[in-house]
């Protein structure tokens, strides 16, 4: 476990904080995010200076301290015992101004100098931009002040070793934790940033917060068991990045995150397109269960595209193999079933996922679903006839049986899984079916 102290917190990579920004262009809306944040209780706040109207028109060390005192004193006074992350973000790096170098070392260090007489804990530094990045970090450490050092791609996500590296160049600078944000493209660049966190809270000594923003990489702020991430953010009035959830979305999911028991299997279903997949993958990230997409354990045991199945065995013979499928999976429990659309036009099916679990249905309109699925290929009852009008008619003739045999109901027409991996949990909980561990 690692284990880092400032003035007013103790972080470990087990027990992850959440930090939310402010981020007022003036003292007066600064104020009254601030007190609007107060009641949310964040274990930190970070206050995005970048974001102050005049320091934009005038990003020197100079306007800074002449904004600087008048906010930090206010801040002391509406949020007294919480630990302050002070952020000067460039343009370079998704923030509102291009300063110099002079002028953003003559800031982050005029603000860690207050530090002794106001709640700061933390400068963020962006480590691998700066130049000579080793010196600043240590005039900011003489001034009492810990580091994040920090690093910011909005426009893409490295490789995965690039990521590791980015992260041992950030620790080479004697930062006390390494800070890395990507922007995804698809779904594997989420994966690629998680499994570089791994890797690197695993080769670092020091603490590690890591984050894929966006809707898609969403999921990432609220798995540090797998990441490593000491602190996640979370917005508050505003958020200060893409794809900050809510304070109250992000401790909710973290307390399921942490340690939570499922009773049986969670078994999804839903027509074609509703993201049954995806929505398993995300539940599975935060809860530490397994996850089993049905149609992919098909593929890997019969060796052939499900499309090459219906044209070799017609959909009888598929149903068939699907059945068999479906009573070796639940054999086991603590499993996240991903089913195909199909799976439980089969009352054997439904025997089988009842017994098992909890059958959860993932439902959404024909408009969405045409917009998900009508570039895909690999859908065979679509085929012949990829058309809204051909969606309709196939979710009329299966959404009464989906409604019958389903335990609970989720919509995912607004295309955000984390809130509808919260929606789920919380539903499974008031069914005595998922227990949070003390």
């Amino acid at each position: 476990m690692k284990i880092i102290k400032s003035r007013h917190l103790t972080l470990t990579n087990n027990n992850p904080k959440i930090c939310v920004p402010l981020t007022g262009k003036n003292f007066s809306e600064i104020a009254a995010q601030a007190k609007a944040v107060a009641g949310m209780h964040p274990d930190l706040a970070e206050w995005r200076a970048d974001f102050l109207e005049e320091i934009i028109k005038e990003p020197s060390a100079g306007s800074f301290l002449r904004l600087a005192k008048p906010i930090l004193e206010e801040l002391k006074k509406i949020l007294p015992d919480t630990p302050l992350i002070f952020t000067l973000r460039t343009k370079e790096e998704g923030g509102m101004v291009s300063f110099s170098e002079d002028a953003y070392r003559e800031i982050c260090i005029a603000a860690a100098k207050t530090a002794g007489d106001y709640p700061i804990d933390f400068i963020d530094v962006e480590a691998v931009r700066i130049a000579d990045a080793k010196s600043f970090i240590k005039e900011i450490h003489d001034a009492g002040c810990l580091v994040i050092g920090s690093n910011h791609h909005f426009s893409k996500t490295p490789p995965q070793s690039g990521m590791v590296e980015i992260l041992r160049q950030i620790e080479k600078t004697g930062a006390d934790i390494a800070k890395l944000a990507v922007m995804p493209l698809e779904k594997e660049d989420v994966t690629a940033l998680m499994e570089a966190s791994k890797e690197a809270d695993a080769c670092l000594k020091i603490p590690l917060i890591t984050m894929s923003m966006s809707e898609l990489g969403a999921i990432t702020r609220v798995c540090t068991k797998q990441t490593g991430s000491v602190i996640t953010f979370a917005s508050g009035i505003e958020a200060s990045a893409p794809g900050q959830e809510s304070i109250e979305v992000v401790r909710s999911l973290l307390s399921f995150h942490r340690n939570c028991a499922l009773q049986g299997n969670i078994a999804l279903i839903g027509f074609m397109g509703t993201g049954k997949t995806t929505v398993s993958k995300a539940l599975s990230r935060i809860t530490g269960f397994e996850e089993v997409d049905v149609d992919q354990c098909i593929v890997s045991n019969e060796g052939m595209t499900i499309n090459d199945i219906f044209a070799e065995k017609g959909e009888q013979g598929f149903r068939d193999i699907e059945t068999e499928t479906l009573q070796n999976l639940t054999k086991k429990e603590g499993q996240i079933i991903s089913c195909g659309g199909g799976a439980v036009l089969r009352d054997e099916n439904v025997r089988i996922l009842k017994q098992a679990g909890t059958i959860v249905l993932l439902t959404a309109t024909p408009e969405t679903i045409f917009e998900r699925v009508k570039d895909h290929t690999h859908r065979p009852i679509l085929n012949q006839d990829m058309s809204l009008s051909h969606v309709k008619k196939l979710m009329a003739g299966r959404e009464p049986r989906y409604q019958e045999v389903a335990d609970l109901k989720v919509s995912v027409d607004s295309n955000d899984r984390v809130k509808t991996c919260l929606e789920i949990l919380r539903k499974l909980q008031e069914m005595g079916k998922i227990t949070l561990l003390a």
